[in-house]
């Protein structure tokens, strides 16, 4: 299994809850549907420029040519992975659908307890970049850290300064700008990679909330 198998499996996981969400609106549920769902702020994000909230999603965002632009992986590194996937029971193809399907439970399992010590991180030199792991939006308010250092994906546009940490792929940076969801489940995969056991007991707690169907 490689890191960018693992960026892909997230990213499907949030194309799967945007179709859901979009069906949900589409019939008799969507007013309570709305209520339920939790806004994602506008000031949430940790670069300068906006990004659509919740972009639309179909059958085509599925494609290996629409992952490679959402994900920046090229077409033949997606075709492996996804293969690398199937292989290991961590995605399926819905019979009907034809659309892959992310083992969630599986995968969440795999984060939770194997993820840091194959695709290990640790913090770095201070650079610019996107706050990550108990450091960006998501987890704001829910951890007390010790010092001012925060933790950031590299990135020219970002718009704060800290200590670098790798992210699982080189493309993470610019694949979430494009989906504020994508970013939200990577920050907390990433808690869970590098904080200490409270830290990951939290970001795993709130992982599995967001990602495993009510």
């Amino acid at each position: 299994m490689k890191s960018q198998d693992v960026l892909l499996l997230v990213k499907l996981i949030c194309l799967e809850q945007q179709e859901r969400q979009l069906v949900l609106r589409a019939g008799e549920t969507a007013a309570l549907s709305k209520l339920s769902e939790a806004p994602l702020s506008d000031e949430w994000q940790g670069w300068e420029d906006d990004v659509e909230q919740d972009p639309p999603v179909h059958h085509e965002s599925y494609s290996v040519r629409a992952l490679e632009a959402s994900l920046g992986i090229s077409k033949s590194e997606i075709a492996s992975a996804l293969k690398r996937c199937q292989n290991v029971g961590l995605l399926r193809i819905d019979p009907n659908t034809r659309l892959p399907r992310v083992n969630s439970s599986a995968l969440l399992g795999f984060i939770e307890h194997g993820l840091k010590y194959v695709f290990p991180a640790r913090p770095a030199e201070i650079v610019r970049g996107i706050p990550t792991g108990f450091s960006a939006p998501v987890l704001q308010g829910k951890l007390l850290t010790g010092g001012d250092l925060i933790l950031v994906w590299p990135d020219a546009y970002g718009k704060r300064k800290g200590q670098s940490v790798t992210p699982l792929f080189r493309t993470v940076p610019g694949a979430v700008k494009k989906d504020p969801r994508l970013y939200e489940y990577l920050a907390l995969i990433d808690a869970i990679r590098i904080g200490n056991a409270r830290e990951a007991s939290l970001a795993s707690e709130m992982l599995r909330e967001k990602v495993l169907p009510a």
